[in-house]
């Protein structure tokens, strides 16, 4: 699967009320149906075709991203879901409802997209 039809797949894709409902009380929030689309995509992740980089997380992965990664991102109200590689992460954006890059190295947010497909 390459990163197009994923986007495009996300629509159609079933959400996983398990998964999201715990993201949800993890997060103290209710997100909406596309973010639960996107989050409920593959519970083991995916790695895309023609790109050696970006990588769909797991869900084990969303889960344990604060201690993995040595990250508060609760605190932060990030969920992240994409690797991009260079310790940069798509992440989805709670306080602002937007879609962002994350370097957890810096610990700097940047390039704010309205809609997923915008940094693709």
């Amino acid at each position: 699967m390459n990163i197009q039809e994923f986007i495009e797949q996300v629509g159609k894709n079933a959400i996983n009320k398990s998964f999201t409902e715990t993201l949800e009380r993890h997060y103290g929030v209710t997100l909406n149906e596309y973010i639960r689309r996107v989050l409920s995509f593959n519970p083991d992740g995916v790695l895309f075709e023609n790109n050696d980089i970006l990588r769909l997380l797991s869900h084990k992965e969303i889960i344990e991203a604060n201690v993995d990664m040595a990250i508060d991102f609760t605190a932060l109200k990030l969920i992240p879901i994409l690797d991009t590689g260079d310790n940069d992460f798509i992440t989805f954006d709670i306080s602002s409802s937007e879609w962002c890059k994350f370097n957890i190295v810096d610990t700097i947010k940047y390039k704010q997209r309205q809609s997923l497909s915008d940094y693709f």
